[in-house]
């Protein structure tokens, strides 16, 4: 099944955001490597409207 979702410029660069910081997060095990990632992600995190986050991942979930 394939899942189409119209997305807002803003909602596009959420979504890339989160899979970049996932696969940066998670591609290597170390409490120090992903303490650094986190710290390389804050200005990203800071200048996001967190709050949109559980509603863009609601938009996706629903999505038809």
């Amino acid at each position: 099944m394939n899942h189409h979702v119209i997305l807002t410029d803003e909602e596009q660069n959420m979504a890339v955001n989160a899979l970049a910081f996932f696969y940066e997060f998670f591609k290597y095990n170390g409490d120090d490597y992903r303490a650094e990632v986190v710290k390389e992600w804050q200005d990203v995190a800071d200048d996001s409207n967190i709050q949109q986050f559980d509603l863009f991942a609601t938009k996706i979930a629903t999505s038809n």
